[in-house]
């Protein structure tokens, strides 16, 4: 009972070996993680449409359960750009007439996201990491750091007014130049400089949090208001009221779906992060199923407190990585931090520019848009870099919502073409060796006379059974003069009852042909279903025995064939 516990309370086990020598280090990455975090997590609420409070709580909430139930080291969890803006551009389209139900509306998105999380952390679904392709999500944030910059660019010029999706955005902005408040401009362009200049040069340094304070310190003490600056407006001071979101009587279809996304995305981009951070430390300690549970809770716990769905994120995990946090400790210190600024210091920040959150916010998605990555793409794989322009595409065209649905879509076609298409290739006898090689890139090979011998890369299932048989019988009909085929089954991972039927239909084609069918390498699952299906008698196999390629070629070469009964 105690094992069960300690599994489930992932904090009851590293805080029994918590070694004392890493305190000083959580408390300090703590401390600069939780210092990052209430600017992002302020503007991070503008993103999602909501009140800059909205992203206080959702960051301290987050933090104090992901300190009980989080098992990596490194990440950091609380309001992102993505998850945001996904948030805020969905409901954004929905006819609300309160403002206040707004709110609401996201953090029952964020109760689902929670329960959907913690529904795959019982079925053990940490697969849907892998939903997504590397590919797809490049192509995905890549278009979602631009089109979020799209939504910035109007508080960073001080123009009131730009609306709607990413092209009407630009074009309303191209047509209304004329109300660019000139010191807004300057005080936003000026954040940027600093803060990229700052990544560079001043990198210990919480410089999202010092490009903050001076201008609250100015517009706090000093009558700036003629300057026609818009600031960011009242932040209640104190914790929120905590209770259960409400459900929402209206167009509950469409919350359930967003949910859903935000729950793949979150998922998908704070395992990402883990494991990136975790290789650079050589940290194997998060585990991807318990992930799913402290991420349900996150969220939940998120939502409870007025705030919004959450997730890892990977700039502030990578500076909580760097300060030298050693456990999730770290991730309390941030929240204390949180928790302090919302019950002393709202006030000051009700005096930040929104354009200085405009800046901090389209410097943190330049992180996001690896044009690096993309360029890659472009050299080694044509098609994955089509999978990834196509999504960055769709978000910009369609919508950020439409735009994950999109990358979704190209993840799973991506998956069912290459199984409808396995790689096949002809094998020879490398010259002087038992090795039987890729005829293409192995040179000088023997191919044997009146054998053609095939391996088939991946599985044998209904959707490409047909498809693979076709492919060898045009290999054949292109050989001539062909006895004996060989399959190499040694890549054959699966194989199911469509697809070992079709072996037995291609075996009654090539018994017309006067051919005969052989099999290679078979792994003991795929042997096992042959051996049920009645197949081994027609498929020439033995009990015990367990041919290779050369095993088969020799003894075509001797003219000799077992003749024991199977």
């Amino acid at each position: 009972m105690l094992k069960e516990v300690k599994e489930l309370f992932p904090i009851l086990k590293w805080g029994k070996s918590y070694n004392k020598k890493f305190l000083r280090l959580d408390v300090i990455a703590g401390i600069t993680v939780g210092a990052i975090t209430i600017p992002e997590a302020i503007a991070y609420s503008s993103l999602a449409g909501l009140p800059p409070q909205a992203g206080l709580y959702a960051a301290f909430a987050a933090l104090l359960v992901y300190f009980i139930f989080g098992t990596s080291n490194q990440l950091s969890i609380g309001p992102t750009s993505a998850l945001s803006i996904l948030v805020g551009s969905t409901i954004g389209t929905m006819t609300i007439v309160n403002p206040s139900n707004f709110w609401a509306i996201a953090s029952f998105v964020g109760l689902l996201v929670g329960i959907f999380s913690i529904v795959a952390w019982i079925l053990h679904m940490e697969f849907i990491s892998r939903v997504i392709s590397r590919s797809v999500l490049t192509g995905f944030s890549a278009g979602a750091a631009v089109y979020i910059m799209a939504t910035q660019l109007s508080k960073l010029m001080g123009i009131d007014g730009a609306t709607g999706g990413f092209f009407s955005r630009i074009a309303f902005i191209g047509t209304h130049l004329y109300e660019i408040n000139i010191i807004t401009l300057a005080i936003g362009i000026l954040s940027v400089f600093y803060l990229l200049l700052s990544e560079k040069y001043l990198s210990k340094l919480p410089n999202a949090l010092i490009i903050v304070a001076v201008p609250i310190l100015l517009f706090t003490f000093i009558d700036l208001s003629w300057l026609g600056v818009s600031l960011v407006g009242n932040i209640p001071a104190g914790l929120p009221m905590f209770e259960i979101p409400k459900i929402p009587n209206i167009d509950l279809g469409l919350i359930v779906y967003l949910a859903g996304f935000c729950f793949i995305l979150s998922y998908v981009e704070g395992m990402g992060t883990t494991k990136i951070l975790g290789l650079k430390r050589d940290d194997d300690s998060a585990d991807s199923n318990k992930e799913l549970l402290a991420l349900g809770l996150s969220n939940i716990s998120s939502s409870i407190a007025q705030g919004f769905p959450v997730g890892g994120s990977f700039s502030r995990s990578a500076i909580n990585e760097e300060s030298g946090s050693q456990s999730p400790f770290s991730s309390l210190v941030s929240a204390l931090i949180v928790i302090i600024v919302i019950l002393f210091f709202t006030e000051f920040f009700s005096h930040l520019p929104e354009t200085i959150l405009a800046a901090i916010i389209i410097v943190a998605v330049t992180k996001i848009f690896n044009l690096k990555e993309l360029k890659r793409y472009y050299i080694i794989s044509k098609k994955e870099f089509v999978y990834a322009i196509v999504t960055a595409g769709g978000v910009l065209f369609l919508g950020i919502l439409q735009g994950v649905v999109v990358g979704v879509v190209i993840s799973v076609l991506g998956i069912l073409y290459n199984i409808y298409n396995p790689h096949i290739v002809e094998l020879g006898r490398v010259k002087g060796t038992r090795l039987y090689k890729d005829i293409r890139f192995h040179e000088p090979v023997e191919t044997i006379s009146n054998v053609l011998i095939l391996r088939i890369d991946g599985a044998q299932v209904f959707l490409n059974s047909e498809n693979i048989d076709n492919e060898i019988l045009k290999r054949i009909k292109e050989r001539k003069e062909i006895s004996v085929l060989v399959l190499d089954m040694g890549n054959t991972d699966y194989l199911d009852m469509a697809g070992a039927e079709n072996l037995e239909l291609l075996h009654g084609i090539l018994a017309k042909e006067g051919i005969e069918l052989r099999l290679a390498h078979l792994n003991s699952p795929v042997r096992q279903l042959l051996w049920k299906m009645g197949l081994n008698k027609k498929l020439n196999m033995y009990k015990g025995i367990y041919p290779t390629i050369d095993d088969i070629v020799n003894n075509w070469e001797k003219k000799y064939y077992d003749e024991e009964e199977k």
